[in-house]
Formats: C-alpha cells, structure tokens, sequence
C-alpha cells in the first residue's frame, strides 16, 4: 500500500494522469508532439463546443431572466475557460515541456537541495490528488445527481421526466428515454474534459511555481555552504558559481512567465464573472438546483484560484528570501572598496521583486483581493437588476 501511495506522489503523476484521460501525454514523441489520441481529444473539444453552442443559445432565448442566465453563465464560462486553456497548451507544450525539464534538471542528483525538493514535490502531488478529487466530484455530482433524480421520479410516478442542473437549449428532445441515455454519454465527454483539463493544466502550474521557488531555496543553501569557504584569494571570491546559478533562475522565471502568461491572463479575466455567477446561485432563489455540484464547484473555483495567485506570490517572497540573505551573508567588512562596488550589481538586480505577470495583471495577494471585490461588485449589480425587474 505505501508504494501504491508513493508512485501516485510521484513526479508529476496527477499530470500525466489527466493529460493521458485527454490523449495527451508529457513527454513528447519523436517529432515532439504531446497529442497521442487526436481522435478521444477532438471528439472531447467537439462535444463541449456543442454544448457550449446550446448554452448560449439558452441565454439568448432567457436573457431577461437574470437568475437563469447567471446559472448557464457559470457553465458556459467553465467550458470556454477549459478549450482556451488547452488550445494555449497545446499550442505552447514545446516551451512547457522544456520549462518542466529545465524545473527538475538541478535536482536529478543527489545533491544540494534534492531531498527538500523530493519533499516538497510529494506534498505538491497530493495537494494535486485532492484538486483533481475536488474536480472529480463535481464532474460525478454534475451527472449523477439528476441522473439519480429523474430515476426515482420515474420509480414512484412512472412518468419520464427528466431532472437537468444543465440551462441548455438542446436541438433534440431529452423526454426520450434513448435520446436522454445519448444525451448522457455527450455530458460524459464533456465532464471529462472539464476535469482533466483544468486538473492538468492547473496544477502543473502550481508545480512549476513550486519548483522555482525551490530552486531559490535550494540557490540560498549553496550561498551558505559557499561562504563557509570563502575563498578572499581570488578575484570573485569563490562566488561567480552563485552569480551564475542566479541568472540562470532569472531566465527560468523569464521562461515561466511566458510559458503561463495567456493560461494565467485567462484564468484571471473568467474567474471574476465566474465568481460573480457562483455566489448568484446561493444568494438568488431558483428551483432544481443542485447543491451537491455547486459546493464542489465553488471549492474547486476558490482552489483554481488559490494556485495561480498563490504560487506567484511564493516565488516572489523567495526571491526576495534570497535577496536578503545575498546582502547578509557575503562579509562585506572584509572585501576592499573596488570590489564591494562590483558586488553591487548582482545585489540589485537580486532585490528587483520577481513577479510572475498575466498580460496587465501580476499574480499575488493583491489581485486576489482585487478578484474578490470586483466579484462582490458584479454580483452586486446583478443583485440590484434581479431585486429591480424580476421581484415587481
């Protein structure tokens, strides 16, 4: 049993796992593609398209019902937010792929560092297992509990009616029982797609951010060892191998932020209405709703956020972390003035805060408070025109 919970926190398995739900696959083939099955990923992008075709039309066909519409909102923005996300995979996984070898090439040995990132790395992968539950249940709640509902409906009545949590305008009729079963095998692509894109896609941001922010630990640790040894013979002070790893890490990050910037821009720009439409649904009276679906979502909303903001703000404070201890531990009272003037380069750019962007945005704790207020200012609004023209 615990090396069945040792390879499940291996490295990057809850990644692999749900790209591979998607025929996809981390580690390239021979050409360098990462798309194994392009049949099981077209028919999954197909069928969310559709579906998101009929949600919009749904909106359309209700737009004066707030309520109504708040609710097919939410869905709709998920399923944009899952086909943006994996087109921008797709179209930058050469660059992704060579951002995660570069994240573990430092730690492949038994060397400084290793142990803590090992560490660190099974704690990322079970943070990941619980998103990807998180996400699982509601995929499984979003199918199961009208499925549930419709059938005991017809257990004590006999009548086949079905229960939908779905705001959808369907161009055929689901009170068939063989075309619901059909609709039901649509809505299973379409949940599958949702899960293992935004389990993948997110928590491999999450353990790239931890991964740098990492490296920066793993950069301080070798700067205590190096001063332990300082070496006043040479010119540099035995410290050029630091300088080097730093830039190096520099351009790391450099990676990263381009590698993620669309993903990120897109997060950022959804989760806001996205928000707005989820807290509608508990503060806005409405019928059939599905609870079940809506707790797990709203956890899986407030997770998805929590990993990008929350993993740019940790590297960030260990960036700064290392700033710091660069200025502490190089023994400037020893050094003569023509050198403490060159060390003032790599003591500046290391100060310069490190921030992981999304186009106009930059990641951390206050845009999370900036979500948070421009989404307690949409659902205000729509509030106020809900309590306007659908109470009278």
């Amino acid at each position: 049993m615990s090396k069945l919970i040792e390879v499940f926190l291996g490295n990057l398995w809850t990644q692999r796992f749900t790209f591979a739900r998607m025929g996809l696959d981390l580690q390239p083939d021979e050409k360098g593609n990462v798309l194994r099955s392009p049949l099981l990923y077209c028919i999954m992008c197909l069928t969310t398209s559709f579906e998101l075709c009929t949600v919009c039309a749904f909106m359309v066909q209700n737009r004066n019902q707030i309520v109504l519409c708040s609710e097919a909102l939410m869905h709709g923005l998920q399923m944009v937010s899952s086909l943006l996300k994996m087109a921008i995979f797709l179209a930058k996984s050469h660059d992704l792929v060579a951002l995660i070898q570069q994240i573990q090439s430092p730690f492949r040995e038994e060397d400084l560092g290793g142990k803590e990132w090992r560490s660190q790395n099974r704690r990322g992968q079970l943070m990941a297992a619980i998103y990807f539950m998180m996400c699982a249940g509601t995929s499984v709640s979003f199918l199961l509990m009208p499925v549930a509902l419709t059938m005991l409906k017809y257990h004590s009545t006999g009548e086949f009616a079905p229960v939908s949590s779905f705001r959808v305008l369907l161009p055929y009729d689901v009170t068939q029982p063989h075309v619901y079963a059909m609709d039901c095998c649509l809505m299973v692509f379409v949940l599958s797609f949702f899960c293992c894109s935004t389990t993948g896609v997110d928590t491999l941001y999450g353990w790239c951010a931890l991964g740098v922010s990492s490296q920066y630990r793993r950069l301080g640790q070798q700067l205590k060892r190096m001063t332990s040894c300082f070496n006043p013979s040479r010119s540099d002070f035995g410290l050029s191998g630091i300088f080097i790893e730093h830039a190096r890490l520099l351009k790391l990050v450099q990676h990263f932020n381009s590698s993620f910037m669309e993903i990120a821009f897109v997060e950022v720009v959804i989760i806001c209405v996205l928000y707005c439409s989820v807290i509608c649904q508990y503060i806005m009276p409405h019928t059939n709703q599905n609870f079940a679906f809506l707790g797990f979502f709203s956890m899986v909303v407030t997770t998805q956020l929590c990993i990008y903001l929350f993993g740019a703000e940790q590297v960030r404070l260990e960036a700064e972390r290392f700033s710091w201890l660069l200025y502490e531990v190089i023994p400037w009272q020893n050094l003569p003035p023509q050198h403490r003037k060159l060390f003032l380069f790599p003591i500046e750019r290391a100060q310069r805060e490190t921030v992981l962007g999304a186009y106009f945005f930059e990641l951390g704790r206050p845009l999370l408070v900036w979500i948070f207020r421009t989404a307690g200012s949409f659902t205000t609004l729509m509030n106020a025109l809900y309590a306007k023209y659908e109470t009278h």
